[in-house]
């Protein structure tokens, strides 16, 4: 030490720092509502449309974290095995409010949890600017898996430069947030829907793209109608609503092995594999899109029927030697083993185990869903075979721990994200997940070991994940990506600091 280093420290200059006590770390609840407050406040900050001509309050889908901008090109980077070779998926520079249901209910929650309303009025804002510019010409939304809001145009984009197809699919809409604020459009689109997607209104034949032609019946598209339906009742008390609802989620019961309760994914298709088998589509997305139709209509047959295929993907999917589950059955209930890799659309069948650490966004693997719903149709109905599912999910995602890439594109996203062999981890979205099904497993079961699970999830994710204030999609990525699913982690984390209240599920 320099005598002109012992002379300030005399005067007290330099001594200050040297003084000062390490700060006390943040209690756990705070330190996961401090790291979604981040994210959100960098969202609010830098994430709206000041894109094109135009600007307005919608949210933007991918922004880079290095430089808090939205590219109207993003890397490619993993989209092309992501977004299964369809980019427009990702929504580069614009807003989809479809992918953003998520995002909603953390906006909302936030606002809830910390009294803070700048998060809520940003959901608010964010919707309606959304409901009033985003249309197709037959007066659907221009958003889902196809089109979106191309902030840059400051038109719809994506799929034949916004003329594609309207197709819902997978998430858990928050029709009720935005029934609040624009009634008569919320309306109109889930009537649209009946319109433009029905094939058969006898027999419920509908089709995910808005043609009114035959085609892809898909469990997850079929249980967005369903539920869309079922809202509509809840809020119109028409008849015709509920058996629109009814009739829409018939297609798949109907079409089920009744000696086995095993539903085919996809019945119209034909002779393609998703016509004559069984995913985690049906027990996942599909089933728990019924439980919502039986919490807006209290109607026990959707509730009931969410059960019996849960259940049935329990038997007849469940390998207890191997403590995992197949991902493909056919409908007698036989697993289907591991084949190689098919060429063309067969590249998406999904033989062999599921695969824990998803990949695609879409595509017939969806366990961490099959596992939340278990747990979501355990609440609602005390069935203990729900239960049983639930606890085998749970030993099944606890074989394939730490969170990886995946098995079955692991080696494409590999080379499409070279620093993954660094950061390893997974998707937002599974982290997201899988934090939440852990949690609400401690609260079915009171088993301490699903909430140390849980909690841990949390402190790996969030350390690969963040970023510039930002929560990334992916560790191996530099952009906040709604479809990577950040929004379910962000949520999964007001669940932790919300505990022991139970929010509703993260689905």
């Amino acid at each position: 030490m320099t005598l002109l280093t012992l002379f300030y420290l005399h005067l007290g200059v330099l001594a200050a720092p040297a003084l000062q006590p390490p700060a006390e770390p943040l209690p756990e609840r705070a330190q996961y509502q401090q790291a979604v407050g981040a994210c959100l406040d960098r969202l609010l900050e830098f994430g709206h449309d000041h894109y094109g001509p135009v600007h307005s309050p919608l949210l933007m889908s991918v922004i880079d974290v290095r430089t808090n901008t939205a590219p109207r090109e993003p890397e490619i980077l993993d989209g092309l095995i992501r977004s299964e070779g369809r980019l427009h998926r990702r929504n580069p520079g614009g807003a989809d409010l479809w992918d953003d249901q998520p995002l909603l209910r953390v906006l909302y929650e936030c606002s809830r949890q910390t009294s803070d309303p700048r998060y809520a009025a940003a959901a608010d804002a964010h919707v309606r600017a959304y409901l009033q510019l985003s249309h197709k010409p037959n007066g659907l939304l221009a958003w889902g898996t196809h089109i979106y809001y191309e902030a840059y145009k400051d038109a719809p984009g994506g799929d034949q430069d916004g003329a594609g197809p309207h197709e819902l699919l997978v998430l858990c809409p928050e029709w009720e947030r935005m029934w609040q604020l624009e009634p008569k459009l919320v309306q109109q689109e889930i009537e649209g829907i009946w319109d433009w997607h029905l094939v058969d209104r006898l027999t419920g034949e509908h089709n995910r793209h808005d043609d009114r032609q035959r085609g892809c019946d898909f469990a997850f598209s079929g249980g967005e109608f369903a539920y869309a339906f079922a809202f509509l009742y809840s809020k119109t008390q028409q008849p015709e609503h509920l058996e629109w609802a009814k009739v829409v989620a018939g297609r798949h019961w109907n079409a089920r092995n009744p000696e086995t309760n095993l539903a085919p994914d996809a019945p119209a298709i034909g002779d393609r594999y998703d016509a004559h088998h069984c995913f985690t589509t049906v027990s996942g997305p599909h089933a728990a899109l019924l439980l919502k139709c039986f919490e807006a209509t209290q109607d026990p047959w959707f509730r009931d029927v969410a059960v019996a295929y849960i259940a049935a993907y329990d038997k007849y999917a469940w390998d207890a030697d191997a403590g995992r589950y197949w991902a493909m059955l056919t409908l007698d209930g036989h697993p289907v083993p591991q084949e190689p890799k098919g060429e063309g659309y067969d590249a998406w069948k999904p033989t062999g185990y599921v695969d824990t650490w998803r990949t695609v966004m879409y595509s017939y693997e969806f366990p961490m869903t099959a596992a939340q719903t278990s747990l979501y149709a355990w609440e609602l109905s005390q069935d203990p075979r729900c239960l049983d599912a639930a606890r085998h999910w749970a030993g099944h995602i606890r074989q394939d721990f730490p969170p990886n890439e995946g098995r079955r594109w692991g080696s494409e996203l590999r080379q499409a994200l070279p620093a993954l062999e660094q950061t390893g981890g997974t998707y937002a979205e599974n982290y997201g997940r899988a934090i939440s099904f852990f949690l609400r497993l401690h609260v079915a079961t009171g088993e301490p070991a699903a909430l140390d699970t849980a909690r841990g999830l949390a402190r790996e994710a969030l350390a690969k994940l963040s970023e510039n204030g930002w929560i990334k999609g992916h560790p191996a990525k530099p952009y906040y990506e709604s479809t990577d699913g950040v929004a379910y982690f962000l949520y999964a984390l007001l669940e932790l600091a919300a505990y022991p209240e139970k929010l509703p599920p993260n689905l």
